[in-house]
Formats: C-alpha cells, sequence, structure tokens
C-alpha cells in the first residue's frame, strides 16, 4: 500500500501584497492494527506564495519522507518545502510532529525487503499480518507462502501495531487515494468517492422520544432528565416555538487564557511523551511483566499520577518503583468512589497497590482508613508532601460517603456539562422547533446589567447557596435570541481589542420587558426546589471499626500510643494505666513528644514495649448493646467483635391510634438491605416470606403515618405560612429529623435548618 499521498487546496487571498492562505493536507492510507483501517491526519500551513505550485513541485519527495519516518518534524517539512523559518504551520502551536508511515516502518525495521514489495503485495502482506491471529498460523504463512526465513517470519509475528485510528475499509481507501492524490481535501475525496455526508431528515414529533443509548452516565441522566421537563411543559403549554440551551463555555479564550491553554497542552504531550518512553523501556528490562509494546491510555495516566504523587502509592505511603508501576501490582483508583460521585476526572484519581484498593473498597480514604491511626498518619504525610496544585486532591482524601451522598448533583465536570449541552441540541431537534446556543458568559454579563443577582443575594454577584440562582439563569438563557447573542459578541471582540480595561458588565443592555425583574421575583418566590430521595441501598451497613465487650465491663476497643492519644483515664487493665500515667507525666503531659517515633513505653519487666491499649468505650449490658450494635462472628458464630450500625435508610413515622402519639422506627442500610433480599430468588428457594423495605404495620394500635428518606420534602408551619424543607439527615438516638431549607445549596448556614422531633407536638404545627 502506498502511504503519505497528499491533497491541497488553495485559500482566500486575505493579505495585501501577498497571498494568505491555509492549504489542507492529507495524509492518507496509513494502514494501522485494526483491519486494515486509514488513518488520516491534517494540518494547515500559512505561506506567502502559491500553495499548489509549491506542493506539487515537492508532492514526490514528500510522499517519500513520510513513507520513510515514523514521525516528520515541522522544521524538516520546512525544509523539504523549501520554506523559510518565517513560514508556521498551525499545528506547530502546540508543539506536535506529524506522523509518518508508522506501519511500514515497524515492517521495514524487520523486513528490509519491504520496498521491493509492489503496491499490491505490500496491500496483501500487511492484511495477513493484521487478520491472521493466531502465531503458529502467522508463521506458516510467512515461511511458505512469503518465503520468509525463520527469523523474519518470527520478528514480523511479534510485531504490534499502534492501535486506534478511524475506520475505513480497504475497499474505502482505494476510491479515495485518487482525488487526493489529485489535490482534494478530505471532505471533498469522500464526495467525489461516492462517500458523501448524508444529511438525515428529522421526523419532527409532538413530544420527546426515548434518548439514544450514551455510554457517560452523567449525560444519560440529563437527557433523561430533559426529556421529563420538556413532556411536561408541552403537556401544560404545548409546543414551544423555541429552545435556549446554555453552552457550558467561554465566548472566546482572551490571549492570556489560550498561552495557559496552550503552556498546558505542552506539558501534557511532554508527559505522555516521557511515559511513553519510560513504558518501552521498563517492557524491554522486564521481559517478565509480558507488556505490550505500546502503552494504554491507562499505562500513561499511571506515570502521571506517579509522578503526582512523588512515586508512593496514595493509600500506604509506600514507594513505587517503575517497573512495579505498569505491572498488574498497580491500578487507577478513584478517590471519591465513582458509584457515588460519577466523577471519573483527573483530580479525582490515583495510583495505588492493588492490596490497598482492595481494602479501601467502594469508601472514601478517610472512611476506609482513618480508623487505623497509624495508615492514616502515613497517607497525610505523603500527600502533604504533593505539589500545591494538587490542593483539590488532597481535599478530597478527607471527604465523608455521607457528604457525597448529601450531594444533589454529584459531578460538574466541565467535559460533562459541554457533552450534554452538545447532546441536548441534537435530541431536541426532534421537535422541530428553533434551537439555539448561548453561552455561559453571555448569561453573565446579562444577569448583571439587567440587575438579576440580588433577587436571591445580597450582593451583585450570582448567589450559588440557592439552588433557585438556575431558574434565574434559566429566564436569562430564554431571552437570548441570535440578534442579542451576536451583538453581545462583537461588542466583547471590540472591547477587547481596543478598552481592554474596561468591564463588560458596565455595557449598558435593555432588558426584553421592562418588569422583568419585579416578575421574576414574584415568580421566585413560588419556586418549590426538587430534590432526588436517596432510596438506593448503596450506603455504608455499618462501621468499618468496631468495639469488643467485657462482661461487667462495657464496650471497649482498643487505640495505639501515639500523638494523638490523650484517653489515659479510659484504659482498663490498672497496671498499664498507672505505667502510661507515669510516662505522659514524663513528658509534661505532652502526648507528641511522650509517643513520638522511637519514644518506647515499657511494662514493668523493663522489654516489653507498650504500643497499644484497652479502651472503656462506654459502659452497657450485653442485652443493649445487640439491639445498637451489629455483632461481626467468627466461624465458630462467636461474636468477636461489635460495630455501630452505618447509615440510616429511612424512618417509619406511626400514629397510636388511642393516645395520638408519634413514634418513628428508624431503619438501618443494614435492616433495610436485609428486607430487599428477602425478594431475591435464593431466598424464595429457602422459603423466606418476602418483606417490604417499607414496613408498613407496626402492630394493632399503630397506623402507619409515613416514611421519610433523605432528601424528601417536608412543609412545616411557621409564623402562619407553609414552609418547605427537604430531609437532611435522620437522627435515630434524638428520635428526630434535621430539616434543612428546600433552597439552599451548603450545610453551613444553622438558620437554614430545623430539628424536627418526632412527636404529636410537631405533627398538629
Amino acid at each position: 500500500m502506498r502511504h503519505g499521498v497528499k491533497s491541497f487546496a488553495q485559500g482566500q487571498n486575505t493579505k495585501q501584497g501577498g497571498s494568505r492562505c491555509f492549504v489542507f493536507w492529507a495524509v492518507a492510507g496509513r494502514t494501522q492494527a485494526a483491519e486494515g483501517k486509514l488513518a488520516t491526519s491534517f494540518f494547515a500551513a500559512e505561506i506567502g506564495l502559491d500553495p499548489i505550485s509549491a506542493f506539487a513541485k515537492n508532492s514526490g519527495a514528500l510522499v517519500q519522507l513520510f513513507e520513510k519516518k515514523e514521525s516528520i518534524t515541522f522544521a524538516a517539512l520546512r525544509k523539504e518545502l523549501g520554506l523559510s523559518k518565517n513560514n508556521e504551520f498551525n499545528l506547530e502551536i502546540g508543539n506536535k510532529k506529524l506522523k509518518g508511515n508508522i506501519t511500514a516502518c515497524e515492517i521495514r525495521s524487520k523486513f528490509p525487503a519491504w520496498d521491493n514489495l509492489p503496491d499490491e503485495k505490500q496491500k496483501a502482506l500487511v492484511e495477513d499480518l493484521l487478520t491472521i491471529t493466531k502465531k503458529s498460523v502467522l508463521k506458516n504463512r510467512l515461511t511458505r507462502h512469503w518465503q520468509l526465513d525463520a527469523n523474519t517470519a518470527v520478528q514480523l509475528c511479534m510485531l504490534e501495531f499502534e492501535p486506534g485510528h478511524g475506520s475505513l475499509s480497504l475497499k474505502a481507501i482505494k476510491k479515495l487515494l485518487p482525488f487526493l492524490e489529485k489535490g482534494q481535501i478530505y471532505s471533498d475525496a469522500r464526495i467525489s468517492a461516492g462517500y458523501g455526508y448524508e444529511v438525515q431528515e428529522i421526523q419532527v414529533k409532538d413530544k420527546l422520544g426515548a434518548p439514544p443509548f450514551l455510554p457517560n452516565p452523567i449525560v444519560s441522566k440529563g437527557l433523561h432528565e430533559l426529556r421529563r421537563l420538556v413532556n411536561a411543559i408541552i403537556a401544560e403549554y404545548g409546543k414551544p416555538d423555541a429552545i435556549r440551551i446554555e453552552m457550558a463555555r467561554d465566548l472566546e479564550m482572551n490571549t492570556t487564557k489560550y498561552q495557559n491553554h496552550l503552556k498546558q497542552q505542552k506539558a501534557n504531550t511532554k508527559a505522555n511523551d516521557e511515559a511513553e518512553q519510560k513504558f518501552k523501556e521498563q517492557a524491554a528490562l522486564n521481559p517478565h511483566l509480558k507488556l505490550s509494546k505500546y502503552p494504554s491510555k491507562t499505562d500513561k495516566l499511571k506515570y502521571r499520577l506517579w509522578q503526582d504523587q512523588k512515586n508512593c502509592c496514595a493509600y500506604s505511603g509506600k514507594t513505587i518503583s517503575l517497573s512495579e508501576l505498569f505491572s498488574a501490582n498497580v491500578e487507577v483508583d478513584h478517590i471519591w468512589p465513582y458509584s457515588l460521585s460519577l466523577d471519573d476526572s483527573y483530580m479525582n484519581k490515583v495510583v495505588c497497590y492493588v492490596k490497598e484498593n482492595r481494602n479501601k473498597g467502594q469508601r472514601t480514604p478517610i472512611d476506609a482508613f482513618g480508623g487505623n491511626s497509624e495508615q492514616w498518619n502515613q497517607i497525610t504525610q505523603a500527600i502533604s508532601r504533593w505539589d500545591k496544585s494538587l490542593k483539590s486532591k488532597r481535599d478530597r482524601f478527607f471527604t465523608h460517603n455521607a457528604e457525597l451522598q448529601q450531594r444533589d448533583f454529584i459531578s460538574s465536570q466541565l467535559n460533562d456539562t459541554r457533552y450534554i449541552s452538545r447532546e441536548a441540541q441534537k435530541y431536541l431537534k426532534q421537535l422541530g422547533c428553533d434551537i439555539s446556543v448561548s453561552k455561559g458568559t453571555t448569561t453573565a454579563w446579562l444577569r448583571h446589567i439587567w440587575g438579576l443577582n440580588d433577587l436571591i443575594g445580597e450582593t451583585d454577584k450570582k448567589e450559588r447557596t440557592d439552588h433557585r440562582h438556575h431558574a434565574i439563569d434559566a429566564v436569562v438563557i430564554a431571552c437570548v435570541d441570535r440578534r442579542l447573542y451576536q451583538d453581545l459578541v462583537k461588542t466583547a471582540q471590540y472591547l477587547e481589542k481596543t478598552q481592554t480595561g474596561l468591564d463588560m458588565r458596565d455595557v449598558v443592555i435593555d432588558p426584553p420587558w421592562q418588569s422583568l425583574r419585579s416578575d421574576l421575583e414574584t415568580k421566585l418566590a413560588e419556586i418549590i426546589v426538587a430534590h432526588a430521595p436517596q432510596l438506593k441501598l448503596n450506603g455504608e451497613l455499618h462501621e468499618v471499626t468496631g468495639a469488643g465487650f467485657i462482661e461487667c465491663v462495657g464496650n471497649v476497643n482498643r487505640k495505639n500510643l501515639d500523638g494523638t492519644f490523650t484517653q489515659v483515664d479510659k484504659i482498663i487493665d490498672p497496671v498499664v494505666k498507672d505505667i502510661v500515667t507515669e510516662h505522659l507525666a514524663n513528658y509534661s503531659n505532652n502526648p507528641k513528644q511522650a509517643f513520638a517515633e522511637g519514644v518506647k513505653v515499657l511494662h514493668k519487666d523493663g522489654i516489653t514495649p507498650i504500643k497499644r491499649v484497652r479502651l472503656l468505650q462506654s459502659e452497657t449490658t450485653l442485652a443493649k448493646l445487640e439491639k445498637s450494635k451489629y455483632g461481626a462472628k467468627d466461624k465458630q458464630g462467636k461474636v468477636f467483635k461489635w460495630l455501630a450500625y452505618g447509615n440510616l435508610h429511612h424512618v417509619e413515622i406511626v400514629k397510636n391510634t388511642s393516645t395520638g402519639a408519634y413514634s418513628g422506627h428508624f431503619v438501618t442500610m443494614m435492616e433495610a438491605h436485609r428486607r430487599a433480599m428477602t425478594g431475591s430468588k435464593s431466598a424464595a428457594k429457602r422459603g423466606v416470606n418476602r418483606e417490604a423495605i417499607i414496613k408498613t404495620d407496626h402492630g394493632a394500635e399503630a397506623e402507619f403515618a409515613m416514611a421519610l428518606h433523605r432528601n424528601d420534602l417536608v412543609s412545616v408551619e411557621k409564623e402562619g405560612r407553609r414552609v418547605f424543607y427537604r430531609v437532611q439527615k435522620l437522627e435515630s438516638g434524638d428520635n428526630r429529623i434535621v430539616l434543612r431549607l428546600h433552597t439552599t445549596t451548603t450545610l453551613d448556614n444553622k438558620s437554614e435548618e430545623i430539628y424536627f422531633s418526632i412527636n404529636k407536638e410537631s405533627f398538629e404545627k
């Protein structure tokens, strides 16, 4: 197969005294490792001479250049074209090289006679290498049919072609190449070859059908929510004439942002190149690891994370060697469990040993390792050495699972938001409405200009602590038609070029109607924010650390003697208690000095060190303990540790028909899970009766009133009016529910929460 075929097209004359044009140059026909599929790359060059003659004159030499090299620098390209250093290619800005015919170079390195084969035989050989997957069969084919010696045949069998290129069949490539050779750009060549881009006719519908399948769970959920909302609006008001969507990105990148973007892009490229080099070195040095020839995206990601983490495991602080890094003993993990956060961003990823990752499970680091003070200290010391730019990643280590479960929109990654915007636009087209897209900067400008920021806040800044700021944004977005948007874009471009000191928020643009602000204020007061109730059985069944139990003493647990130890009075053993007390006194009762690394606390024999002590956690009886704790049993069925139950799933509120009193039956996640499992096939085979997760029968005189989960909405009478709250927290110990104002996005403001006791007085409000 011939590789490195180019195409070119003349641009417009936009400069006085010379031709300023972009030349699109298609490198076609690079067969890669995916069933003879074609990879095509484009780049443009700005030159001060006639492009047709320049490329036509050098086309033969350029074909050979790309045929013989795996990669070509822009300096080499300029030299081949006879251009000066002042001529710049647009892809050169990103500090990229252009790929040559990598496949041919790989084969040539093992089979020098490759260039002597005619085109048809080259194609046939490549097809054999790609399609015959069994090595022994391929070797026989190469030695018998192709008449290669055994050594060359083995070398070709071991080739691994670079993965990840565009999908075009050999038949399509044959049709496209003649037009590319004539100078057509790829899109024109497709049309000439009969592969024109199809324009699908949209069948207009009265309401939205089911959204298409998308692999991104956040985007998929977003489209389903969009369908529910839009169809509800259509049912109430009819099909809209126009739909506006806000795209989550800036209008334009200014010079500073653009330079920062390029800087980051170059850094990422450099890191990936370095990762590829290190990977290949380790593959050569450690054949027992059986690494592939080319690193995967995960391998490159491992290397970048490993560098960020100062070559240490994120969950143990132990050093990871370079050879271990690419082995199966080390893997990438999500700091916040993906099942809870749906956050697949770089800042939510670390590398760690597989063993530590299994210990962590679907928990955050502090929930998984915080109970082991020695390991937690190692972790915190290790992450404290990370670069300051990784502060947000470090902070994630201290987030509890419970905090993640309380978040409304689990992940707000910019890439996901952009993806949602793009897919939403395509999805909504089936309604046949006028669909247009505005951008985030536009919305921010207009909120300020029209005086809408302080409708739900005290200042002229967007109030993000109130969910209703989304409603304000929606109104602004709906008002941005094409004319207004174009005016804003032109103004932004003009001011950036001519008056960089002027704030765009000082521009005066009249609202679409004069009473916009007062009308919106009225509607905001009527909004009730919807929250998704936490119905899933995905919380912890019990706490990670537990306690023992000693008859006639109570609840007991163990604690390391370290710099945080202060509970001397709770030590059970009186002899050990006296020793530790005396030891502390020798260090002025300073635990950091008394239990510092290298300082030993010795038993009376003067030899045996005291590293851990047993503490009385609480005085209780076994009967009470069985009601409030989960007993973990050994193989003999004996309880060896008592663990506090994990999150509460819901509370069942019942009313006594005789007295009118209300009581709450708090159901743990473990109990809810047990009830759910009674509906499984295995339970049915064992003859277990099926139970509902929410139990409504609590006795003859108990009338079921309701069940409440976290994020359920309730209304409470306050100062003569109904105020809506969401259930923030269930507190079984105090027989109450913590309620949070439905509009608030944070847990900081205590005035926005109330404690609702489950009793007759509360329910009469």
